[in-house]
């Protein structure tokens, strides 16, 4: 009796071992399919968005009381935020702001500061001169009001308008292809022969002409390599005598922009002193954009585009 007994459990032990381990095999066949479709049909992961920077925000709306930052603005690539130029009419006298100026994008604010119009165009920022301190309490009262000391160094001054409106990278990139043209002008004007020649800068004013010269003009004298003049300042008054006496062997004539001269192209071409000039005898008399002979950011440019051009294919 006791040896069938344990027979029999050991028996039946075995069973239930093989029962439990076909149940088990069973099982993981039966899991495995069902494991396989869920990771068929489940969502493929996808990968987190880039975040991308947040859009530099500058002032969308500036009104300036000095037309030159404009000029500089315009320079930079914030053309389309001018809204409003005090002094307007002088952005109209020169071509080279005539893109900027279609469509009356750009408010002529009169020749001084006018508050009413000014708040009338509901500016974010206006960007003052140092001549505008009387105004600058009232100004601030209408917009954030930034003042840039003005110089005739426009490498200078545009940076103080850059610093406004948060533009510094444009700043040194405009600076930085102005330097790299005037060397490339610098070579073509060695290659053509004009290095060391005289010239003289001058627009009929009145009953004669203003010149510019010295410190004005040092892109032409000092970079381009013309020879000036001893004894000139930088912006004078000389007559059609005086240019005589200095007989420049180039002369550059700004437009008379102002209307306002005696002189003119056609009268000149009549008068035997002018015609007694080198540069006239020679064809190296020359008719200008006034803007040219400025010392502004974009009037300089397009100077440098004008001599690579009239001296380019000279040898």
């Amino acid at each position: 009796m006791l040896r069938f007994t344990k027979g029999r459990m050991l028996a039946f032990t075995l069973i239930c071992i093989l029962t439990l381990l076909v149940s088990a095999c069973g099982s993981k066949q039966a899991e495995s399919p069902a494991s396989s479709s869920s990771a068929s049909t489940a969502p493929a992961a996808t990968a987190a968005p880039t975040p991308t920077p947040e859009a530099k925000k500058g002032p969308a709306r500036i009104v300036v009381t000095y037309f030159p930052y404009a000029d500089h603005l315009f320079a930079l690539g914030k053309g389309d935020a001018v809204v409003g130029v005090v002094n307007y009419k002088s952005l109209k006298d020169f071509t080279v702001y005539d893109p900027f100026l279609k469509g009356g994008k750009v408010a002529d604010l009169g020749d001084k500061v006018n508050l009413e119009e000014i708040m009338k165009l509901n500016p974010d920022l206006i960007i003052a001169s140092n001549n505008d301190q009387k105004d600058i309490e009232q100004l601030s009262k209408i917009a954030k009001t930034v003042t840039v000391n003005a110089t005739l160094n426009w490498q200078e001054t545009i940076r103080g308008v850059a610093d406004a409106v948060g533009e510094q990278a444009a700043a040194d990139s405009y600076i930085a292809q102005f330097q790299t043209k005037q060397t490339e002008v610098s070579a073509v004007m060695d290659k053509s022969g004009m290095k060391g020649k005289s010239a003289l800068f001058v627009m009929p004013w009145k009953k004669g002409f203003t010149y510019w010269s010295g410190s004005r003009m040092a892109l032409y004298y000092d970079k381009l390599g013309f020879k000036p003049f001893d004894g000139m300042q930088n912006v004078g008054d000389i007559t059609l005598e005086g240019i005589a006496k200095l007989n420049p062997e180039y002369i550059f004539i700004g437009k008379d922009y102002t209307n306002s001269s005696e002189v003119t192209m056609d009268a000149l071409q009549k008068d035997p002193i002018w015609n007694s000039l080198d540069a006239v005898k020679n064809k190296k008399a020359f008719v200008v954009d006034t803007e040219i002979l400025g010392p502004l950011a974009m009037g300089q440019m397009k100077g440098l585009t004008y001599m690579a051009e009239q001296f380019g294919a000279k040898k």
